[in-house]
């Protein structure tokens, strides 16, 4: 019985040697075929920009209204008339008063350097206005007329889109699209036939995490005629850059 018991012991610890050899082995087997998969690969970093070119549909205007009274109940009374003049006149452009939006509303003090010292010259009453232009035809008329009056003092005229934000998503697209004909070209010039992207975004891509050869590519800066970014010719541009890495292979 004790034989027995003794012979099937030696058994058994020759079977769990043999399995422990073969897991052994098949350990080795699959951390070879882990390495043998991991390839060097070359990148491509590429910077690029689109753009959309398109006709504005509407402006805004901003506009300051100031008066100076060593009164401070005049100063306050004289803004007020000119306010409401300011308002009166837009209104009869067909502006609304929801497009009329006043930002801000100041009164100090206000001094003049006289004989190396500051003399005070009143109280300065004033306010900003910001004037939205919906009819852009509006603008031959109103625009002259209020660089004329002398009691504004207009600031820069600025021109906008309604659909800005599918104007930005469509120069996202193509600014992708040149990045792909970029690497395109890149790619005739080079061994590798194949591309794949890797990383996409809208600032600057930071290093692959790999010790991998790395080619860098920038696009050539293309100078944009700022005549553009405002109106100038009828046309304004909505541009957006993004940087994109390709794998190639």
């Amino acid at each position: 019985m004790l034989k027995d018991l003794w012979a099937k012991l030696i058994a058994y610890n020759k079977l769990k040697h043999i399995i422990m050899k073969k897991a052994i082995l098949f350990l080795v087997i699959i951390s070879l075929i882990g390495c043998s998969s991991k390839e060097n690969f070359k990148t491509i970093l590429l910077k690029t920009s689109g753009y959309v070119e398109i006709e504005p549909d509407k402006a805004s205007i901003q506009i300051q209204i100031y008066c100076i009274d060593r009164n401070i109940m005049r100063a306050k009374d004289c803004l007020i008339e000119r306010s409401n003049n300011l308002t009166e006149s837009l209104k009869k452009h067909g502006i609304p008063e929801k497009d009329i939006l006043t930002t801000r509303v100041d009164l100090n003090k206000d001094f003049i350097w006289r004989n190396n010292s500051n003399i005070f010259n009143g109280y300065k009453a004033s306010t900003t206005t910001n004037v939205k232009i919906r009819d852009l035809k509006v603008l031959e008329v109103l625009y002259p007329e209020l660089l004329n009056n002398p009691q504004l003092t207009v600031g820069g005229l600025s021109y906008q889109h309604s659909k800005i934000d599918s104007l930005n998503q469509i120069a996202y697209l193509r600014a992708l699209e040149n990045a792909n004909k970029l690497a395109d070209k890149i790619l005739s010039k080079l061994p590798e036939k194949n591309k794949m992207i890797t990383q996409i975004s809208n600032i600057e891509i930071s290093k692959s995490d790999n010790t991998y050869k790395r080619f860098n590519y920038k696009e050539e800066e293309i100078e944009i005629d700022k005549s553009k970014m405002v109106i100038n010719v009828g046309n304004m541009v909505a541009v957006k850059e993004i940087y994109v890495e390709f794998k190639i292979y």
